[in-house]
Order: C-alpha cells, then structure tokens, then sequence
C-alpha cells in the first residue's frame, strides 16, 4: 500500500505547522533523522511575483517550516525553483521568502543551468533537460501549493515537477506536447525521470500547502483563493494528487495526471493502493470551485481542425479595462499568437488560428486581465 498522510491545519502559525508537518512527514514513512548531514533541495511553487494572500505561490510560513525542520535535523536546505518568467530574486521579494531566506541563512540555487535527466522507461520522453542542480541534492523536497488549473484542471504534486525544468521552456513544452492527455503522460515521464533518474540513492517527497488554496480559474491572478486547513504528505505523487482531488471535492477522471498515472507502472495502480492515515477524507472533505469546463482535452474524436477548436473550444479573451499592455502574455505564448494591438485597440490582438489553448497567458498575467470566453457553438455539447 502507498501511504499518504492527511492533516488537519487551519492558520499559517509557525509552530502550529511546523508541528503538523514534522507529523505528517513522519507518519508517512519520512525517517527526519535520515536528513543529517545532507543537502536538500526545497522547491516550492513560485510561479509569479505574488502575495502569499491571493494563493498562487507556496507560502513563505510553509517554506519557513519545512526548512527549519531540515535544519533541526542537521540537514542543508537549499531553496530551487524556476519562475516562468520573471526573475527568482524579485519573486523571491514579492512572496515574502526574503527575510526567511536571510533568517536562515539558506542557498538559493541557480537554476538556469541545465542538464539532461534521462528514464528509459518514458512513454514520450526519455531525456528531459532539467535545472542541473537537482542531481547535486541528495534529498528532494517539493513543497506542493495545490490549485485548480484551467488547462491541466489541477496543478499538485506532479504538475509541480514541471517547475524543475527553467523559464520559458515550460512555455515551449506546451507547443511540442499541445494535446491534455498527451501532456498528463509527458509530466507522468519527468516526474518518473526524478524519481528513477536522478541517481541510487536520491529521494524525493511531497508536501501540500494547504492551509490556503486556490479554485476556479487558476493558476494564476484569474483564480479564487480559499481557505482548505489541510497538509497533506506523501513519497508518491500520483498518490498524494488523489487523496488532494478527492478531499477537494473534485473530479479526478478530470485529472488526466491521475487517469494517466494509475496506468503506469511506478505508481499505485487504483486508489484502493493507497492508504490514507491521520485524517479521513470525509471529515475534511469540501467541493471546490472546479475550474470551467472544456470540450478541449477530454474528447474521443479529434479535434485537429483549427476552425472547429475555434467554434467549440474556450479561448482566452483580454478585458481592455483590466489590460496595462505589459506584454507578458505575448512573451510566454509558445505559439507565437499574441501580437501588440492593432490600431485603436486597448488589448494584444489574440490570433486564435495559432493559439492551441494553454493558456500560458492567462496563467502568468500579473494583473487578471485574460479570462475564458466560450467557442460561440459550445452551447450545443451543453458545457456551462
């Protein structure tokens, strides 16, 4: 059985959590002895200059108590993360994560180097190129800030490894993987290239920030803080994301992560393989705010033409009164389909023949001015 542990936790209070998390990482098979003497990478979720408040980034408290529990343990936290597009120290700065990396003296890596990490039993890729300074940790701990997601439906533990991989390349993967299953099976790849790739020895875990969450149209500014009072810890991903969807409320046959994941052979095979201890589901269980739904990703019939994407599928749509033109949509789009405005108009001019839905866009626009607008026959599959 794969155990994942389920905690209660209600406040960003320090101790509070730093005793919950100590908890739950031990409960689910976490040796915190085992941390001594070693270098351990922390990677949290910063994909943006963003106030811990709104829920997009993994919180500075989280982080705080994780590596403080590193360093009670005589281990060497090491913080790495890959912003998508803006640069560490400033997200660093916005986040809050400033004065408990000075308080703690921890290393902040660079993470711009690269190096390949290579899983001979991928399905799509079997050499990935990832920050280099992954393979100099002897311990990996992803601090998970789970959210819903308008592409992927959720980001969790194992769409969070998708932050191991620098800047814009992410961007670029979502033009050479366009397809939602096909991308599932692509993170599912990366996620098992860590976990097998890195070397004898190496081990990872998750830990879920959620104390605070986010629904709706996340990931980013589009989407809908709310408060969850759960942490969640657990060695396998795919495990931890379907105790995280079900105690959220959610639907996990829309999880293509966890759809694809229990396929794999490197992972529980069906949620009766996991064991969950602590808290039961039930008792913290709620419905979030699903992000909207989409005839995109899940559809048996293809959808290769780009006239009927453009009718039956959602698109983003700028809003002129939230827009500042900071062109940072048209800098992350992979597909090259945003452009700076035509004359007379107050927002990017959106080429919806060229845009393949992975709303980078909406994701990383700092002001939530890009949010969904329906395909204008989407009303006949009845998706609200």
């Amino acid at each position: 059985m794969t155990q994942v542990a389920l905690m209660r936790c209600k406040e960003y209070d320090f101790e509070v959590l730093k005793d919950v998390v100590a908890r739950g990482m031990t409960a689910a098979g976490f040796d915190l002895s085992s941390l001594n003497g070693l270098r351990v990478a922390l990677k949290p979720n910063l994909l943006m200059p963003s106030n811990p408040d709104k829920c997009i980034v993994t919180h500075p408290v989280f982080f705080q108590t994780v590596a403080s529990i590193v360093k009670d343990y005589g281990g060497h936290p090491v913080l790495i993360e890959n912003p998508n597009f803006f640069s560490l120290e400033n997200t660093l700065k916005k986040a809050g994560y400033g004065p408990i990396v000075e308080e703690l003296g921890i290393e902040v890596a660079d993470p711009v180097p690269t190096r390949p990490l290579h899983w001979e039993h991928a399905k799509l890729y079997r050499t990935i190129d990832i920050s280099a300074v992954y393979f100099e940790a002897d311990v990996i701990l992803s601090l998970v800030k789970f959210k819903t997601h308008s592409y992927s439906y959720i980001t969790g533990a194992v769409k969070h490894w998708f932050g191991t991989i620098p800047g814009l390349k992410k961007s670029r993967m979502h033009m050479r993987v366009p397809d939602q299953m096909d991308f599932a099976d692509y993170l599912l790849d990366l996620y098992g290239g860590l976990k097998y790739g890195l070397g004898d020895g190496r081990k990872i875990f998750h830990i879920v920030d959620g104390v605070r969450s986010m629904e709706g149209e996340g990931p980013g500014p589009t989407g809908s803080p709310r408060d969850w009072g759960v942490v969640i810890a657990g060695e396998d991903a795919i495990a931890v994301d379907w105790v995280a969807v079900k105690t959220a409320g959610l639907d996990a046959d829309k999880a293509y992560t966890l759809v694809q994941g229990f396929k794999r052979d490197f992972g529980p095979n069906s949620p009766e393989d996991i064991q969950v201890l602590g808290e039961s589901i039930q008792d913290l269980a709620c419905r979030f705010t699903p992000p909207k739904n989409t005839v995109y990703g899940g559809v048996v019939w293809p959808l290769t033409s780009k006239t009927v994407k453009n009718w039956l599928v959602e698109k983003p749509a700028p809003n002129p009164e939230k827009c500042v033109l900071c062109y940072q949509c048209m800098k992350t789009c992979p597909a090259e389909a945003i452009s700076k405005p035509r004359e007379g108009k107050k927002t990017p001019d959106f080429d919806y023949r060229k845009c393949i839905r992975c709303f980078c866009c909406m994701e990383i626009c700092p002001e939530a001015a890009i949010g969904l607008k329906k395909g204008a026959l989407q009303w006949l599959f009845s998706f609200k």
